[in-house]
């Protein structure tokens, strides 16, 4: 892919949105079926995993055709971390996992400095 084709794609307020990475023009956006505010995505090949509102999604990277949805009845809401048994899967999770640390160390050092 040339410098010029790269793309961005976000998840958002129920959205999965794919931008132009150079200039940030909108490229397609799909809505899934759910009104949460939280849309967490995983790419890996020509796909995008989406998880919003209880239901995974899997659809294509160029046009963002939804291939599949799985409404994961009986496992509740919540956040998600999605992976996969690649190697990108782990160092994403490696770090989302020292992101939300770093965070942590954040708000203790701040919860301190307003105690003192």
């Amino acid at each position: 892919m040339s410098q010029s084709n790269k793309k961005l794609y976000l998840g958002i307020k129920g959205s999965v949105v794919c931008l132009e990475q150079k200039t940030g023009e909108v490229i397609w956006s799909k809505h899934l079926k759910s009104s949460s505010a939280i849309t967490n995505i995983y790419i890996e090949d020509n796909f995008i995993f989406a998880y919003s509102g209880g239901h995974l999604f899997c659809l294509t990277t160029d046009r963002g055709d939804i291939v599949w949805e799985n409404k994961l009845k009986g496992m509740g809401y919540g956040s998600c971390i999605i992976a996969s048994d690649s190697q990108a899967a782990s160092v994403i999770a490696a770090n989302q996992a020292q992101a939300a640390s770093a965070g942590a160390v954040a708000a203790s050092v701040a919860a301190t400095s307003v105690a003192t």
